[in-house]
């Protein structure tokens, strides 16, 4: 009962602190899906120090050693909780920022946690030699699945970050306590024999790493997809960790619940629904993505995970098998994390991944296989790889140039509209403005800053509360613009003004610079600031004071999702520090799966303002319709006819519970 007990704390606490580490840094790294991929390489680097920490003790130590050793290292591990407290480093770059902090702050918890299955079963191993430790590895991911799940739906909507915090660091303290127990009283009069080497035929080695790593860069590709387009919250990140450690659950719990014929027919099924998602994706409702993109995810790690319970070694071995998998699922996180970023512009390892499973699974025995068998799978992983290299080619016709880093994929292409040529700034799916081509029409801003929405007629019809100040006022105006795109807003800069952009991406600065003439042309004054807005805001305040702008412009995009951080509360609160009593918030709301019209209703009454909702229809210059809410208490400025005759009625009436604050968001409740 205790080493079921041990097994199950650990796994759980391993599995909760993991969302709400990745929730802690959203708003100090710009709040994008990145930053789950980045704390999932931690997570599994981790783990692989965990399982290489379990089977040099397990192999080179006798009982008293290991329990005097791992004893002393709990008791550290356990004082080292108070680094929980500490605050990530904004300045540091995104990626190298994110694992230092999380080494600082889980590191030592977060190995032992991770080295307890593997100690664990080989403890039990040798005391209950008739009875298989298998059985506990899968009742460890099972406890791993079951905490993953309840932090979206009892853990985040209830409590807040540190409050959380506080509760995890009881349930290491606990878990401390019961390993205590189970070494120095349940195993008093074992006598346990070292862990053996993994010695394997040739290949065997090779083909763990490469299952192992499959399924990890599967699980984050599949993650990436979903969360380009709705911001990255712990739901869309645990799901899919959900079914990845189901699947081990299945596969290693019974061996009859793999049927590799049942599973590779469902896969390549999902081969000709990939090909849809990765292009038209946008043309499918968010629940329809969520249960495809799932399907695959499921059905790829079942062949991964299940070819490797078909072929695991025996129970002396488990320690390096599992180190093994460990080692596989670090490799599959540097390819994510730092190579697929250097060599593709696009996020092309979900297609290559989808291939090398089908591959890995289907070749594996080639030279025992029927010919055919090899032909069939050959054949269809060159129509699944030829017909992306097809589509890719046939969109990249028009590309002028395509980049990827940390904060996503940027691509500037060039298309007709109507008879007329624009160049177009895409973010992963979503374009983020548009110029024509025509010099004669290329100071016109497109899409969603065109003449007419909400920003353009803020910016262009701004006007003080107080009458005496009018000339001076629109002589030099100053606007701060929190996202740049292709830069359009400049184009309603007159001469005088000072436009102040913030973007967190230099890939979009250099984008716009040199693929635009927005910022060149524009008569305004332009600074550009790198970095996230929140962050720099928060800084200048501190330094310089507040910006007095008069008109503060939120459009900060990741691909189709803000950053959740960027609407809280206290952002919220930080915005009017930095603007005029009279100024104006303009917020970008346009979005095909979330309503965020209740979320700024609601900060606009708390803070005491007016919010007035001014969509903008689809025209045939302009396919994409647009939604901006500006707020202010300047009732000079919304009383304008402008204003007013632009203004429509809210799209749904108001939820007053929808309040999102830097220790509590909920997604589901603004889900359209």
């Amino acid at each position: 009962m205790l080493f079921a007990l041990t097994v199950l704390l650990s796994a759980s606490l391993v599995f909760l602190v993991q969302p709400m580490l990745a929730r802690l840094l959203l708003p100090y790294f710009g709040g994008g899906a990145q930053i789950w991929t980045a704390a999932l390489l931690f997570f599994q680097t981790a783990l692989l120090g965990g399982y290489l920490y379990a089977h040099l003790l397990s192999r080179y130590a006798n009982l008293t050693q290991q329990r005097l050793w791992h004893s002393g290292l709990l008791l550290l591990a356990v004082a080292s909780l108070l680094l929980l407290d500490a605050k990530p480093d904004p300045q540091a770059a995104p990626l190298s920022g994110i694992l230092s902090y999380l080494a600082l702050a889980i590191g030592l918890p977060y190995l032992l946690l991770s080295a307890t299955a593997p100690l664990v079963q080989h403890w039990f191993a040798a005391r209950y030699p008739q009875q298989s430790p298998y059985r506990l590895y899968a009742l460890s991911n099972l406890g791993s699945f079951a905490a993953l799940l309840s932090y979206p739906f009892l853990v985040e909507p209830y409590l807040a970050l540190p409050q959380q915090q506080a509760y995890w660091t009881g349930g290491f303290i606990l878990f401390s306590g019961c390993i205590l127990v189970l070494l120095w009283q349940s195993l008093a009069q074992s006598k346990l024999l070292p862990a053996a080497p993994l010695t394997l035929r040739r290949g065997h080695s090779a083909r763990y790493l490469a299952l192992s790593a499959a399924g990890v860069v599967l699980l984050l590709a599949v993650t990436q997809q979903l969360t380009q387009n709705v911001p990255p919250v712990p739901f869309l990140w645990v799901v899919p960790l959900a079914l990845y450690l189901l699947s081990f659950t299945l596969v290693f719990n019974r061996d009859s619940w793999y049927q590799r014929a049942i599973w590779l027919y469902l896969f390549a099924i999902c081969l000709v629904v990939a090909l849809l998602l990765f292009y038209l994706g946008r043309q499918f409702d968010w629940l329809s993505q969520l249960l495809l993109y799932l399907m695959l995810l499921f059905s790829g790690c079942m062949l991964c995970h299940g070819e490797l319970a078909r072929s695991k070694p025996s129970r002396e071995q488990l320690t390096a098998f599992y180190l093994l998998l460990a080692a596989g699922g670090v490799l599959g996180g540097l390819l994510v994390n730092l190579l697929a970023p250097l060599l593709f512009s696009r996020y092309w390892e979900f297609p290559l991944v989808l291939l090398a499973i089908l591959w890995l699974v289907t070749l594996h025995n080639w030279r025992r296989q029927a010919v055919w068998q090899t032909a069939t799978a050959l054949l269809a992983g060159g129509i699944f790889i030829g017909s992306f290299l097809l589509i890719e080619q046939q969109l990249g016709r028009q590309d002028i140039s395509s980049s990827r880093n940390f904060y996503g994929s940027l691509i500037v292409r060039d298309v007709e509209l109507n008879g007329q040529r624009q160049r177009q700034l895409i973010d992963g799916t979503t374009s983020h403005g548009a110029q024509y081509l025509d010099e004669r029409k290329a100071m016109q801003p497109l899409s969603y800053y065109r003449p007419g929405t909400g920003v353009a007629l803020a910016i262009a019809h701004f006007l003080p509360a107080d009458p005496a100040r009018s000339s001076s006022q629109l002589s030099r105006r100053h606007l701060g613009l929190v996202g740049l795109g292709a830069g359009a807003l400049a184009a309603y800069g007159r001469s005088g003004d000072l436009l102040q952009f913030y973007e967190i991406n230099p890939a979009v600065i250099e984008a716009a610079q040199q693929h635009f003439s927005y910022l060149a042309q524009s008569e305004a004054e332009i600074r550009l600031q790198l970095g996230d807005a929140r962050q720099l805001l928060q800084q200048q305040l501190a330094e310089q004071g507040s910006q007095q702008f008069d008109l503060l412009v939120l459009d900060a995009f990741s691909s189709d999702a803000i950053p959740q951080h960027l609407l809280t509360t206290e952002a919220l609160a930080l915005y009017w520090q930095h603007l005029l009593p009279d100024g104006v918030l303009a917020v970008h709301i346009s979005n095909n799966y979330l309503d965020l019209s209740s979320v700024l209703r609601n900060q606009a009454a708390a803070l005491g303002l007016e919010a007035v909702f001014i969509p903008t229809p689809a025209d045939t210059d302009n396919p994409a319709a647009t939604e901006w809410v500006l707020l202010s208490r300047n009732q000079r400025f919304l009383q304008q006819d402008s204003i007013r005759h632009a203004s429509r009625p809210w799209p749904r009436p108001l939820r007053p519970e929808v309040r999102w604050t830097d220790q509590h968001s909920n997604l589901f409740q603004v889900l359209k």
